[in-house]
């Protein structure tokens, strides 16, 4: 139950609080949208199974660095420990952050283009310090926060279709304007906020030293993950286009205080978006949490400052917290929510797509010194061929990004693009002058 809890407790977030209105902005069609939210809990689906054969196969702190590091050596695992500590740490914790902060201007009435990013950065601060401080949730107690993100969700599912009248997508509205051209590229773009909520429904992997029976315990429990994350996602969209038709959705940065509008409580609005920002400060809190464990790993084999792994009294990662503070605080200040969103799954493809790969890497090595599969080790079915379709997802979320920014002249493409080449550089820096 609770290796399912982190897995929901982590992906449910901003997410899906936050994405509704980016979606809409590039698909205008109900049923497609819903399509589209279907497809991103299968591919999920792909990676839990995928991950849960290499985390059966090395049930060691650190997760995908330990799958790097066997797959691949020392180089590969330096650059995904670094590279994660920026991009899917960082990055990921500033996303959330992002929407937090346009929760905050909304509920404050504000409109200063500096309130956003100011509350995003506050709360990634208050979330750093608390975990400095020593703070741990329970398990008891982070069982019950996932149930209760799930029962919110649903709640506010009912009430806007009740408050819709209706139990069919709403029907487009009449001067909407011209609608967005349906093609490959702008289905992946829209893809990429619909798959945000997901992220994160794989982290169990990290817990697999301490499950019993990891062989049929940790699959089990990520498919479970999977399932109730897509059934509350697909009901609650279904809810969300009851009540509003994709046309009005576009570009809204809280959907779901609109479809509960016909209720003309300020109460029930401010009750609704405190509950969003509350999510939000949960979800940055768990990022935090999985820093640990990669940097932990990280500074056991000498591949970071042993200060990021050095942990207080009161057994917190303080030099590690402040770090990745101090990078999601950085993204927040100069990114939007869609624009951090992007940076975030560019830097994925290339690091994830690695992971992915290390699957076969390991068959392939099995197979060639006469090694039968691992005896205790979960085999994902037809492992080849979900691994040659995740990483022709990644390659094509990337191609999509990088294209998209070239026509907007945009560079974070780039600038991302650099930086990852930069982290895989500095380990000849840092195997020379560092390591020794």
């Amino acid at each position: 139950m609770t290796v399912v809890c982190v897995g929901v407790g982590t992906a449910i977030g901003s997410g899906v609080f936050r994405t509704p209105g980016d979606v809409a902005q590039y698909v205008r069609s109900p049923w497609i949208i819903l399509g589209l939210w279907v497809v991103a809990g299968f591919i999920t689906l792909m990676q839990s199974l995928v991950t849960a054969e290499l985390a059966t196969r090395f049930p060691r702190a650190g997760g995908e660095y330990q799958f790097l590091k066997e797959a691949y050596g020392d180089f590969a695992a330096f650059f995904f420990g670094w590279s994660c500590t920026v991009f899917i740490i960082g990055c990921g914790a500033a996303t959330i952050a992002a929407a937090l902060g346009d929760f905050c201007k909304e509920l404050l009435h504000l409109r200063a283009s500096w309130a956003s990013p100011l509350f995003g950065c506050l709360a990634i601060v208050s979330v750093a310090c608390v975990n400095i401080a020593g703070l741990r949730v329970g398990a008891v107690t982070q069982n019950l926060l996932t149930l209760l993100k799930a029962v919110a969700l649903l709640v506010i599912a009912g009430l806007a279709v009740w408050l819709a009248g209706r139990v069919t997508p709403a029907a487009p509205l009449a001067a909407a304007g011209p609608r967005p051209e349906l093609g490959v590229a702008t289905l992946l773009l829209a893809f990429m906020p619909v798959f945000w909520p997901y992220t994160g429904a794989t982290d169990a992997i990290r817990l697999a030293e301490e499950v019993k029976d990891v062989r049929r315990a940790l699959p089990r429990a990520l498919f479970t993950t999977v399932a109730v994350l897509t059934g509350v996602y697909l009901l609650y969209n279904y809810a969300l286009l009851c009540a509003l038709p994709p046309d009005a959705m576009a570009g809204q940065p809280s959907v779901h205080t609109m479809a509960l509008a016909p209720l003309q409580s300020d109460a029930m609005r401010v009750g609704v978006l405190a509950a969003s920002i509350v999510i939000c400060l949960g979800s940055i809190g768990s990022i935090f949490l999985a820093s640990v464990r990669v940097t932990y790993a990280m500074a056991r084999d000498g591949l970071t400052f042993r200060a990021l792994g050095r942990m207080s009294r009161v057994q917190a990662p303080v030099a590690s917290f402040v770090v990745i503070a101090v990078i999601a605080c950085a993204f927040v200040a100069s990114r939007s929510f869609g624009g951090i969103l992007r940076i975030y799954f560019l830097a994925s493809a290339v690091l994830f797509g690695l992971t992915y790969l290390s699957l076969i890497v390991f068959r392939v090595r099995d197979r060639c010194a006469g090694r039968s599969f691992p005896a205790g080790v979960y085999r994902a079915p037809v492992g080849g061929l979900q691994v040659a379709i995740l990483i022709l997802l990644e390659l094509a979320i990337a191609a999509s990004i990088i294209r998209s920014d070239w026509q907007s002249g945009s560079r974070d493409s780039l600038m991302t693009l650099t930086l990852l080449a930069g982290m895989a550089l500095f380990y000849l820096v840092w195997k020379r002058w560092f390591r020794g």
